[in-house]
């Protein structure tokens, strides 16, 4: 039984509701490991097709827990380390989780609660919802989300929220990037169940395929190599049972049924 978070796994959608709620829901070094152990179970479960991520009660994730991270700042250096690791390895694990991640933001979402965002593929918060990168307001930097976030909001965008530690609306944030989608408060879960279902509708492996071309590609410059692999990538797929599934259902006008 886990601490801190709940899982739930409902038509190929699995839901990770982070649940600290007295806590706005920040992140201490149990449910860093919770959430760790849920995401190493749920990629290689072949029922979970779609993953939400989502806070229990009026906030998101107010970041790391201050008086975790003062015991730990306090401690040995390498116990700090340790720790500091384990947090980047989560964030890794986000990102890098190979089947499409939505995450819900509703409330206040800081430090490392916008890094869980923005290491996820898309975001929707609710119209009441703010963010911060707060970490110079208590004397330390964004470091282990600092990957995820630039990618999200771009660098020019970074210099100004990572330096001013200013908070931000839910329009802000999606005008820099970091939000696909900002919703009434009371349709923030149904909106991202509309998503997760409209996603289910695609073929599973060229999710996951798409997912994998879509890091390849932005890390990558144009060129002759860069032209081969996308050519490669797209007759390997074409050879699949999948794409064979998905031609024939369109040709025939009806649904694909996909394994």
């Amino acid at each position: 039984m886990s601490e801190y978070i709940l899982i739930a796994n409902e038509a190929k959608i699995a839901t990770i509701t982070l649940n600290r709620p007295d806590k706005r829901n920040a992140l201490n070094g149990q449910m860093i490991k919770e959430l760790l152990h849920a995401l190493t179970r749920l990629r290689e479960d072949n029922d979970v097709r779609v993953l939400l991520l989502k806070g229990q009660g009026d906030h998101f994730c107010a970041g790391a827990d201050i008086h975790w991270m003062q015991q730990i700042a306090a401690g040995p250096h390498g116990d700090n380390e340790i720790d500091a690791l384990m947090l980047a390895d989560l964030m890794y694990h986000v990102y890098s989780f190979p089947k499409p991640t939505i995450a819900l933001a509703q409330g206040s979402t800081m430090g490392g609660g916008l890094g869980l965002l923005c290491a996820c593929d898309i975001t929707i918060g609710a119209e009441n919802s703010n963010f911060g990168f707060s970490e110079v307001k208590i004397g330390i930097a964004p470091s282990v989300i600092s990957p995820y976030a630039i990618a999200a909001i771009g660098e020019r965008m970074a210099h100004y929220y990572f330096l001013t530690g200013e908070r931000f609306s839910a329009l802000d944030a999606k005008r820099i990037g970091l939000l696909h989608q900002v919703v009434d408060d009371e349709l923030l879960l149904q909106a991202g169940k509309m998503l997760a279902n409209t996603i289910l509708q695609n073929g599973p492996q060229a999710l996951m395929a798409t997912k994998q071309l879509i890091r390849y590609v932005a890390k990558s410059n144009i060129s002759p190599e860069l032209s081969q692999k996308t050519a490669e990538h797209l007759a390997n797929l074409r050879m699949a049972k999948e794409a064979q599934e998905g031609l024939q259902a369109f040709i025939e006008k009806r649904r694909p049924v996909w394994e």
